[in-house]
């Protein structure tokens, strides 16, 4: 009898408060899971809104010295230290360099989020009118980022943006609120040369600074970035 009793097993209680606490860390440990699979999809996100940020920024800064809807293979395009264009010996004024372009009036590049409104100010060029693209949806079949080949550099840039962000291919959309922007602005303190935006300490012909959102997480994170893209001389 004594031996019996030495090798009884747990009681009905003890078995209850042992599963409450089995329970109770295993819940623990599934939070902790989805936390950090959470946590790790957010860091990769904002990894790669870092990355393509920083794209458009080399883009512009790449092609500042590029005239906006000109071939430079089939036209010969020089430009002089305080932003003025020529192309084949002849002064335009209509030629506007990259920068030049993304900071005239009511040129913006903007989609809208999850592909329900991705328009882009996508040109306003040497003949002055405005273009509006739409990006096909996300769901459709993933296609070259350069869809439609255009003879400049540019035009290119423009159409790889929108392709990108339009479709967002690379972020997630989470929201309506998580829109993609790239704004230029032209600053100086000559009126004659930039009426919008005047500065009286600075003394060049024009200073281009360029500003790029993106907007994450149905606009709970926001990445900015700021930055110097070109300048103008005054002669």
């Amino acid at each position: 009898m004594r031996k019996i009793k030495n090798i009884l097993g747990l009681t009905i209680l003890e078995g209850l408060i042992s599963t409450a606490i089995v329970g109770i860390g295993f819940i623990a440990i599934l939070q902790m899971v989805n936390y950090s699979v959470q946590s790790i999809d957010t860091s990769g996100e904002r990894t790669k809104a870092n990355y393509l940020v920083s794209m458009i920024a080399e883009d512009i800064i790449g092609y500042k010295d590029s005239v906006y809807g000109v071939d430079p293979n089939v036209d010969k395009v020089a430009i002089s230290i305080d932003g003025t264009v020529t192309i084949n010996e002849e002064e335009r004024e209509n030629a506007r360099r990259f920068t030049e372009h993304l900071a005239h009036d009511n040129v913006e590049f903007f989609t809208g989020a999850c592909g329900s409104s991705n328009l882009a100010t996508a040109a306003i060029g040497t003949t002055g009118t405005t273009e509006q693209q739409e990006s096909s949806p996300s769901s459709s079949a993933p296609t070259s980022i350069y869809g439609s080949q255009f003879s400049d550099g540019p035009q290119n840039k423009e159409q790889k943006w929108m392709t990108i962000f339009g479709e967002d291919r690379y972020l997630k959309c989470r929201g309506d609120k998580d829109i993609k922007k790239v704004k230029m602005y032209k600053i100086c303190r000559w009126n004659d040369a930039c009426s919008n935006y005047v500065d009286p300490r600075i003394n060049d012909n024009g200073m281009y600074i360029g500003r790029i959102q993106v907007n994450l997480n149905n606009g709970k994170k926001r990445k900015f970035l700021y930055f110097q893209a070109d300048y103008n001389t005054r002669k």
